[in-house]
């Protein structure tokens, strides 16, 4: 089982993540997507921010064009395989005052750190 450990709240690096998953998925590899801290403030949020303007700005037109999927696309299409579970650090959660009802509905559930590493024969670090 691949770990994808997804920390940065950037939204190009959210994406990416989704993105490996969702190749490791259809090659038949078991993923676990866990989010943590700045990366759960955007989930919740919804916003694309990559860092800079310029770079949202780049992301929203690939968007608008059909050349990106938006992330809930990209999540989707991760989980149709269904090798692809999403997990939300509770920790983090309670660090940043959030709810499992503030959760997207692609959240499949609230966990910890320490079940990542111990099942993650591989573990990406995002």
């Amino acid at each position: 089982m691949i770990s994808i450990i997804v920390h940065s709240g950037e939204w190009d690096k959210i994406y990416h993540a989704f993105s490996i998953a969702s190749t490791y998925s259809a090659i038949g590899k078991k993923v676990k997507v866990f989010i943590t801290y700045w990366a759960i403030d955007s989930i919740v949020r919804g916003e694309i921010e990559c860092g800079s303007e310029e770079k949202n700005a780049i992301i929203q037109k690939g968007i608008e064009s059909g050349k990106v999927k938006d992330l809930e696309e990209m999540i989707k299409l991760g989980k149709e395989f269904g090798n692809v579970e999403v997990i939300v650090c509770s920790g983090s959660m309670e660090l940043l005052g959030y709810r499992e009802k503030d959760m997207p509905v692609w959240v499949d559930r609230i966990g910890g750190l320490a079940e990542q590493l111990m099942e993650g024969e591989r573990v990406i670090f995002i």
